[in-house]
C-alpha cells in the first residue's frame, strides 16, 4: 500500500496506547501494545476513523487490510464491515 494519508493516536495521560494509519486503499497499521490488547483501544480508533470520514469529506473512511495476523483477522471480525481475503 501507498503512504498513509491519516493517522489517528490515542493517548492515555502522556503515553501512547495506539496508533492507526490508513489511506483509501485501506489499513496500512493497527497497532497497540499487547499489554493493552482486548481493551477496546483499536475498536475506539476504527470507530473514530469512521466517524472522522463520515464527518470529513477529504478522509477516507478505514477498509479493513487483506494484510492481518491472525489476531488482527479475529478484531476485523469481531468489529465488521467488508473483509478482504487474507494474503497471509
Amino acid at each position: 500500500m501507498g503512504s498513509a494519508a491519516h493517522q489517528l493516536t490515542a493517548h492515555s495521560g502522556n503515553r501512547v496506547v495506539g496508533t492507526m494509519k490508513w489511506n483509501a486503499a485501506g489499513v496500512q497499521s493497527l497497532e497497540v501494545p499487547h499489554e493493552l490488547q482486548r481493551r477496546g483501544i483499536a475498536t475506539a480508533l476504527w470507530g473514530e476513523g469512521q466517524r472522522l470520514a463520515q464527518e470529513k469529506k477529504r478522509v477516507a473512511a478505514p477498509k479493513h487490510s487483506a494484510d492481518r495476523t491472525k489476531a488482527g483477522d479475529a478484531w476485523a471480525r469481531a468489529v465488521g464491515g467488508p473483509l478482504p481475503r487474507l494474503k497471509r
